[in-house]
């Protein structure tokens, strides 16, 4: 009931073969809960706060782990767009049909382009970037691996990474389970959501693994709707003080 153990089995959506309605559908309700929950305006508003320390000469790049549909990137295009900020967005995924569904989500944003990438993979890289976000997909990974990935890819990240978390909590479950039914969310985004929660991080677990990092800077925050902000600078960073 309390969930005091991370489980790790994968989702339906983790198969990067899946294509066609169900997966469009699961991604137009993922948008929805994303919207819902805050997690749209959570993390764009980290983002637009860190663009703040960028001369606007030359674009900042900023890439997305896991992207899925894209609805993250889009909301950070249409701020800067309001705030003059030049930005370059790529988003990384490893279903291509997800990211074919992502180009035709966001036609408009020329800022915007999406690139496949197994993330997990041993010999995944990171592209250089000045900020690196993503949006519950830290959970994918063991403690361990996440340690591992985290210290060897924030070499590439020149200013800060953020990252929107689920946690791991009984009252979360019990409220994806009555809203995703009352919204009729499919049986896979049901079972999807639930899961993701189960493979979610407490805050004790998160805070463990991100003070193992060397070399960095950690702020960790709550969020509303059970969610943990994480942002990490590069103690290289030139806007690190």
């Amino acid at each position: 009931m309390f969930l005091r153990s991370r489980i790790h089995e994968t989702e339906q959506l983790d198969d990067f073969r899946l294509d066609g309605p169900t997966l469009h559908r699961s991604l137009r309700e993922l948008q929805r809960i994303n919207h819902l929950f805050g997690n749209v305006r959570i993390l764009s508003r980290a983002v637009m706060a860190q663009l703040a320390a960028f001369d606007n000469k030359e674009a900042t790049t900023i890439v997305d782990l896991g992207c899925g549909s894209g609805d993250v990137l889009a909301a950070i295009a249409k701020k800067a767009r309001m705030r003059k900020q030049v930005v370059r967005l790529i988003g990384l995924d490893a279903n291509p049909n997800s990211l074919a569904f992502a180009e035709k989500c966001w036609p408009d944003y020329s800022e915007l382009s999406f690139q496949q990438a197994d993330i997990m993979a041993a010999d995944f890289r990171l592209p250089p970037c000045d900020i690196l976000i993503s949006s519950h997909f830290l959970y994918h990974f063991t403690d361990q691996a996440l340690q591992s990935f985290l210290q060897e890819q924030l070499q590439f990240v020149r200013h800060a990474a953020i990252f929107s978390e689920l946690e791991r909590h009984f009252l979360a479950l019990h409220l994806f389970k009555i809203v995703s039914l009352l919204l009729g969310f499919s049986p896979m985004t049901r079972q999807d959501g639930q899961r993701a929660v189960r493979r979610s991080f407490k805050r004790i677990e998160i805070d463990k693994i991100l003070q193992s990092l060397s070399r960095v800077k950690i702020e960790l925050q709550s969020k509303w709707a059970f969610r943990h902000l994480v942002t990490i600078y590069p103690r290289d960073d030139k806007y690190f003080d």
